[in-house]
């Protein structure tokens, strides 16, 4: 009978710590109950096309981190010069310091400066923040300050390439200007002087070996603008186009071996040995409104026809200048940008975002007025009057800014 009871009170004793561990995993099915509800719901909505499928890890890793806490993010509007993406961060260059925040808006680092007229140059997840007019200059990534320094002249471009070298275009003493391009090491690689023209814009190729140098000049009361192609093994280029009538504002590695002119007046590819530059596309100065190039090599570009501001038109290209798809836009559009998935096309009251299909994928109303987007495939943040907000970059939502 002894025995019987131990063993009745053995029972009676797992059967209470059944109770205890049923407890917790009542809690436990009910959270993963919610997680997989979140899951099927924000599912269904990418089947049906409001949330591409690779977006459902974000909504759901918002919903389990709260990771949106940190936003709104306050600025100083009077101060900020330019608020850009840099890898999937955020970097804010103000007349004092320039910060890089986490996509969740933590302060990754934030270092001052003395530029009096600070830029950025950026090229993925690395730039160059130097004193325009001046000499000095900063090389970071997105996770930290790499070094810092003086050029050998007053900087009127830099790139920060994505192999680790770096270049400068300054102004020279023996010609009008100069590129000077140098190693990880910090060893000149390569230097070519421009005699007449100014350096407008730099590119460095992602393999380390090729650079691109936009020039802007005149000739018979004509402006120009010329793309010279630089091999580091030769002293001359090895390429070199000459587009008249057109003002430069960007020149990209869109592609390995391909340099992609962005202008007031159209956009034009340039191969390391084409005969003749390519036009991609031919507009109108009063047409153009926005351009923005993709850390892959994809590009958007925006334009007015005729100038209306009715008859917006959105052209999404591959990285060698294969037109994907054309958008007419439903709104006036203020500007567009991109991430390496996705468009965005900021209207007066919304964001519109696009896959590069041409297929609308969300449509963010904005409660307030916005100045510029800074987007990535899983958020866009948006500038306002000292404030930097995040939102999702697909499906429907409204952010209030105001």
């Amino acid at each position: 009978m002894k025995l019987k009871l131990t063993e009745l009170n053995s029972g009676y004793e797992g059967y209470g710590k059944i109770s205890r561990f049923s407890g917790r995993t009542k809690s436990k099915m009910i959270i993963a109950g919610v997680l997989v509800g979140v899951f099927v719901f924000v599912y269904i909505l990418s089947t049906v096309g409001i949330i591409p499928l690779d977006a459902v890890s974000a909504r759901i890793t918002t919903f389990v981190t709260n990771d949106s806490e940190n936003f709104p993010l306050q600025t100083n509007t009077n101060s900020t010069i330019v608020i850009k993406n840099i890898g999937d961060n955020i970097l804010i260059l103000t007349t004092e310091n320039f910060v890089v925040f986490s996509q969740k808006g933590n302060e990754i680092y934030n270092q001052p400066h003395s530029f009096a007229s600070p830029a950025v140059s950026i090229n993925g997840n690395k730039a160059v923040v130097f004193d325009r007019g001046d000499r000095g200059y900063y090389l970071i990534t997105d996770k930290k300050v790499v070094s810092n320094g003086e050029a050998d002249g007053d900087i009127i471009c830099a790139e920060y390439g994505k192999s680790g070298n770096y270049a400068f275009g300054t102004r020279a003493t023996d010609a009008t200007s100069k590129i000077t391009v140098y190693s990880v090491t910090n060893k000149v690689v390569f230097q070519w002087n421009s005699a007449y023209d100014h350096i407008t814009s730099i590119a460095l190729a992602g393999n380390g070996k090729y650079a691109g140098v936009c020039i802007l000049g005149a000739e018979n009361g004509e402006i120009f603008s010329c793309v010279q192609y630089f091999g580091f093994d030769y002293a001359e280029p090895v390429n070199t186009q000459k587009i008249n009538g057109v003002t430069a504002f960007d020149l990209e590695f869109t592609a390995t071996n391909t340099l992609t002119l962005f202008a007031d007046e159209g956009v034009f590819t340039i191969g390391k040995k084409a005969e003749k530059y390519e036009t991609v596309a031919e507009y109108f100065s009063s047409e153009f409104n926005s351009f923005d190039c993709a850390n892959n090599g994809k590009y958007v570009v925006a334009i007015a026809k005729y100038g209306s501001a009715n008859d917006y038109h959105i052209s999404i290209y591959n990285e060698r200048g294969k037109l994907k798809s054309e958008i007419k836009a439903e709104y006036t559009i203020r500007s567009v940008s991109m991430s390496d998935k996705y468009v965005f096309a900021l209207a007066e009251n919304s964001l519109l975002v696009y896959n590069l299909s041409g297929h609308k994928i969300g449509e963010i109303t904005i409660d307030g007025e916005a100045y510029s987007v800074c987007p990535t495939d899983k958020y866009a943040y948006v500038s306002s009057l000292n404030k930097l907000s995040r939102c999702y970059s697909f499906g429907e939502s409204t952010l209030e800014i105001s």
